[in-house]
């Protein structure tokens, strides 16, 4: 991954292929820390490497199919 890394602000969709379409509860600064993000109104806390390498593309994905 890159070295430059690009903030990524609170209530940011994501999708997750397992859970759906969700939304980060708190920004992300740094690629090494965890963050919060709302799945159908279950609380998840989960790296942001993953947010940023699946979830973010993923949403991406799912916005152009439709």
């Amino acid at each position: 991954m890159n070295q430059t890394f690009k903030v990524i602000p609170p209530t940011t969709k994501v999708f997750c292929n397992e859970r759906g379409e969700g939304w980060t509860l708190t920004g992300i600064t740094d690629i090494n820390e965890h963050t919060s993000v709302m799945f159908n109104g279950t609380r998840y806390t989960i790296p942001a490497k993953k947010i940023i390498e699946e979830l973010l593309p993923n949403f991406e994905k799912q916005i152009q199919k439709d």
